[in-house]
């Protein structure tokens, strides 16, 4: 609520999608769920306890009951192996909801900054639509006593209904920006909230492309995921192999007798892995495993690729910046001034001096968008 109280910024945004987005809390599960995996893969086996009544076909002779009392001793290498493996997918799970957590924040800022530039575009766009109403209304009334042909009028009358066109597309991006940053904030009904008016001024003048690709090899939560989940099926061929499918298991038993004798001693019980001894499990897995690692390397080729994309993209939208604030801005003011002292002198009607006003409204426009791209590939 203290950060509703006042203009949001981008990392206020952020922090308002950590805290209150149900996602979040949604997606921290997991890690709950393979926590549970690892403990559960560190416990042995409950003891199993058969019981056998045989009823006598005389009097004389007491039941006929036999027990056994065994548990697997296969746990005992099993046990070591299954955690191994139910390690590799908690480290696994807690870096692909990293991933996931860290794609939110970035969605709220890219959301939010396409919000701010919508809003402070529209701006401009109203300005230019009141300056071709303007002109639209002196050229019609030149119209009637023929001071402007009819191909001029209809081209005057032509920018004047695409700036309101223009005004009505800006505002629906607005109305479903707002919604879209709504849900990601966590909020689910109509909550007051303002965003910072102005777009945040170029703060990046480039890295070394080298070394973005190798912090996005060290850092990326997703790419360490998919190492752990290689990691993660190559251990478990460990728990897949032959002795694993005797289920050997190991205890006592006993039995007392039709006279009345009881006896009691070690009892042993297992299968013979003749037909299933883990050769389709161990396909499975080997055939998982190289699927996993090819997903690695496609993952590899991605980012790479993603990081050289988002780098030419900065560095291409820093030089359009740079082009509008020292060549395209000052122009247009430039040639606003020379319009003015024109008009003044009557060098010039007001039809041109309008449009030129218009042309330096459509820059400054065309500047905001320029930027609203930096930020979106910063």
């Amino acid at each position: 609520q203290i950060l509703l109280q006042q203009e949001l910024t981008a990392d206020a945004a952020v922090q308002i999608a950590l805290l209150n987005n149900p996602k979040i809390q949604e997606i921290f599960e997991e890690i709950g769920i393979a926590q549970a995996d690892l403990v559960e893969a560190g416990l042995f086996s409950n003891p199993a306890f058969d019981l056998i009544f045989r009823f006598p076909d005389k009097k004389d002779l007491v039941t006929n009951i036999e027990y056994t009392i065994t548990s697997s001793f296969i746990d005992l290498f099993l046990i070591p192996l299954r955690v191994r493996v139910a390690k590799a997918e908690l480290e696994q799970t807690t870096l692909r909801v990293t991933h996931e957590i860290l794609n939110l924040a970035f969605e709220v800022e890219q959301t939010f900054y396409e919000l701010q530039a919508a809003q402070q575009d529209i701006e401009y766009i109203q300005s230019i639509a009141e300056l071709t109403s303007i002109h639209s209304q002196l050229a019609s009334r030149q119209r009637t006593v023929g001071n402007v042909n009819k191909l001029d009028f209809q081209q005057i009358q032509s920018r004047y209904l695409e700036a309101k066109l223009e005004i009505a597309r800006i505002q629906n991006d607005i109305l479903r920006l707002r919604e879209k940053l709504n849900r990601l904030l966590g909020f689910c009904g109509e909550i007051q909230w303002k965003i910072v008016r102005n777009l945040p001024e170029i703060d990046y003048q480039g890295l070394p492309l080298e070394w973005l690709e190798s912090v996005a090899f060290r850092e990326r939560q997703d790419l360490q995921a998919a190492r752990f989940d290689v990691l993660r099926l190559s251990r478990m061929l460990g728990i897949k192999q032959w002795w694993v499918y005797t289920q050997a298991r190991l205890g006592i038993g006993g039995e007392r007798e039709l006279e009345g004798n009881n006896v009691i001693g070690p009892a042993f019980s297992g299968e013979i892995p003749i037909f299933n001894y883990g050769q389709a499990d161990r396909m499975r897995i080997h055939a998982e495993l190289r699927q996993a690692q090819d997903h690695l390397a496609v993952l590899e080729i991605q980012i790479l690729s993603e990081v050289r994309e988002a780098h030419k993209l900065l560095m291409n939208n820093l030089g359009i910046i740079n082009d509008y604030l020292t060549h395209i801005i000052p122009l247009q003011s430039e040639i606003l001034e020379s319009s003015e002292e024109l008009y003044n002198v009557m060098g010039i009607g007001v039809d041109r001096l309008i449009e030129n006003k218009r042309q330096e409204f459509q820059a400054y426009s065309n500047y905001i968008m320029s930027l609203r791209n930096y930020w979106m590939s910063r």
